[in-house]
């Protein structure tokens, strides 16, 4: 489903919240209640949302946010994003690329001859089909709603290289700039790919100065460069703006 602007934002307010109520939303949106009611009518027919009582809240299996959902927030961002990452990467570079969806987006933009280390699915999956470019899997617990592979097995197979540029994404970055995980499996191996890299690269759409997480993988100033559409940020930080 592509969703637009207000239904973007409506989905980021519930995974801030877990659920707003209808008329706080037409206020918040300066729309009538009926335009938000068509807005979250097509969000629950999509899975993304429920109804509740006079409003919408996260379905049970989307709590924790499921891969589709992700990808779908702020896509024309993570898009432009991506391109310009990909169009940043010198030709045959090795390549850590870790999860996230913002980072599943690169993989359409890699063009030249590359060799990409991953742990993420999503990425194998684009690359599969791409002659130039060698793919190396890391092998561990598969998680299908996250579609990708965590454990000690990934970073030990991480451990084994030394990548031009590692390239991560976050689940949230706090305001004493960090980026920061929701659980430590997942900060473990964004970790990893930091300490086998000679540049590391954030991408982070702006939606993720929003949300909260609770476990640290690095501060904003141990990245050689950050891509991102939020602008908020202090000048001495790497910050690549993609508008």
């Amino acid at each position: 489903m592509k969703l637009n602007a207000r239904q973007q934002n409506i989905l980021l307010r519930l995974r801030q919240r877990e659920d707003v109520q209808i008329d706080a939303m037409s206020e918040h949106f300066q729309v009538t209640t009926q335009t938000i009611r068509r807005d979250v009518n097509q969000l629950c027919k999509a899975g993304y949302a429920r109804r509740i009582h006079g409003g919408v809240g996260l379905p049970v299996q989307l709590s924790n946010s499921s891969y589709q959902y992700r990808s779908d927030i702020q896509f024309d961002a993570k898009d432009k994003i991506a391109q310009k990452v990909a169009n940043s990467i010198p030709d045959g570079s090795t390549i850590i690329m870790g999860i996230g969806t913002t980072v599943t987006r690169i993989a359409y933009y890699l063009k030249t001859k590359h060799r990409v280390i991953t742990n993420n699915l999503q990425v194998v999956r684009i690359l599969e089909m791409n002659p130039d470019i060698e793919v190396y899997i890391a092998g561990g617990l598969f998680r299908s709603q996250q579609q990708d592979v965590v454990g000690n097995n990934v970073t030990e197979f991480f451990n084994n290289f030394e990548a031009d540029i590692g390239i991560l994404g976050c689940a949230g970055i706090t305001n004493s700039h960090c980026a920061m995980e929701h659980e430590t499996a997942e900060a473990e191996i964004s970790k990893c790919i930091v300490n086998n890299s000679r540049q590391t690269w954030l991408v982070a759409d702006a939606t993720k100065w929003a949300i909260s997480a609770s476990v640290k993988v690095a501060a904003l100033s141990q990245f050689d460069q950050i891509y991102s559409n939020y602008t908020n940020l202090p000048s001495e930080l790497p910050l690549i703006s993609v508008k």
